[in-house]
């Protein structure tokens, strides 16, 4: 089976997931031609995958470039990827994950089964409307849909307007590539329970929750730090985090070779205060290290934590989570068996497993 991957991010999950899956593809024995950025961050991995071609574009690193990259990509790396793939016979166009130019590389393969992973069904807070409306073009002209959790199964086909029997659920699978990589740099951190809150600073995660209910804890006495990792905008947390105590903050893209130290280290506990959440990888980077996990009850969080087996659920409320964290904080032996089924749960999202069922949708 020839499969054309339609993958146009440079960086963050998604970049991982892609290659992850990519991989998978080529380990189960198809012939895959892998189109990506030519500064996308893990591209020396890229070119060590059996691929049979794999085709570096050019696209934007900001909202300036955006414009211009787009008339270059539209005018010229269109034309000349058409000219190229004209005498290839291309079986399925896969996205891995959704770009805003998704859809015109797909228009390169026309006649190719139009595959996408739809990893957020519903547009979080923030999402700019031409993004939104640009994805929701190349998820409406595809012929079946991935998405990473069932529970928004009857939301993707009411909204895309998709028949049920051409969405397919496939769980996110474990990132064991920021485990292979790891290098640690940084000092961890030393109090008797160390919570943390990692990726990207968004309005829908919810980290202000975070920060009040960890206040609280602070006030009582606990003895207890909270890190911050991810780029964003701290906006009016700001100012309480500086208030307290045993606060680290990394308020920086954090590089994938840095990301897995900070899931490690003694009663390291993930929250995820989120307000709505698909699903997230977070989870999986979180249950293979080891950490303790805290999520709000939204979304597909639920469903990736197998009902709250893996990690302990709350509503996403600043008394929920206080209760959640203070319990945790308190009791943490009492969690060691839902840690080590966790871990050993994770393992059995390898990629190839999750690519061969994908290459089932591919012949359906």
């Amino acid at each position: 089976m020839r499969v054309a991957v339609n993958y146009l991010g440079r960086k963050g999950g998604g970049m991982v997931y892609a290659y992850e899956m990519t991989k998978g593809l080529v380990d189960n024995g198809c012939d895959v031609y892998a189109i990506v950025p030519e500064g996308i961050e893990n591209l020396s991995m890229w070119k060590e995958l059996k691929l049979k071609e794999l085709i570096l574009v050019k696209t934007y690193t900001d909202r300036v470039s955006f414009v211009w990259s787009s008339f270059r990509f539209v005018f010229f790396d269109l034309w000349k990827l058409k000219k190229h793939f004209k005498d290839i016979p291309i079986d399925v166009c896969y996205v891995p994950m959704l770009q805003p130019w998704t859809s015109l590389l797909n228009s390169v393969f026309r006649k190719s089964k139009r595959i996408t992973t739809l990893h957020d069904p519903k547009k979080h807070e923030g999402c700019s409307w031409l993004r939104t409306a640009l994805k929701d073009i190349a998820t409406k002209g595809s012929d079946q849909l991935i998405i990473l959790s069932d529970t928004f199964r009857e939301f993707t086909v009411n909204y895309f307007g998709v028949e049920d029997h051409r969405i397919h659920t496939i769980p996110h699978g474990v990132f064991d590539y920021y485990e292979k990589m790891a290098v640690y740099n940084i000092e961890p951190m030393k109090a008797q329970t160390n919570f943390l809150f990692f990726g990207r600073i968004e309005p829908y995660k919810g980290l202000q929750l975070l920060v009040e209910a960890y206040a609280r804890l602070v006030q009582e006495g606990h003895d207890i730090s909270l890190r911050i990792a991810g780029s964003g905008d701290l906006g009016e947390i700001h100012d309480l985090l500086s208030e307290l105590k045993s606060v680290k903050i990394d308020n920086r893209y954090i590089p994938d070779e840095e990301v897995y130290q900070y899931f490690e280290g003694d009663r390291v506990v993930a929250v995820l205060p989120y307000f709505s959440a698909t699903q997230s990888g977070v989870i999986p980077i979180a249950m293979q290290a080891g950490s303790q996990i805290i999520a709000t009850d939204t979304g597909g969080l639920r469903e990736q934590t197998c009902d709250g087996k893996y990690a302990i659920l709350c509503a996403p409320t600043v008394n929920a989570l206080y209760e959640a964290m203070k319990h945790v904080a308190s009791h943490y032996e009492q969690y060691a068996d839902m840690r080590s089924s966790a871990e050993r749960y994770v393992h059995t999202l390898s990629w190839n497993v999750l690519a061969q069922k994908l290459i089932q949708v591919f012949s359906d």
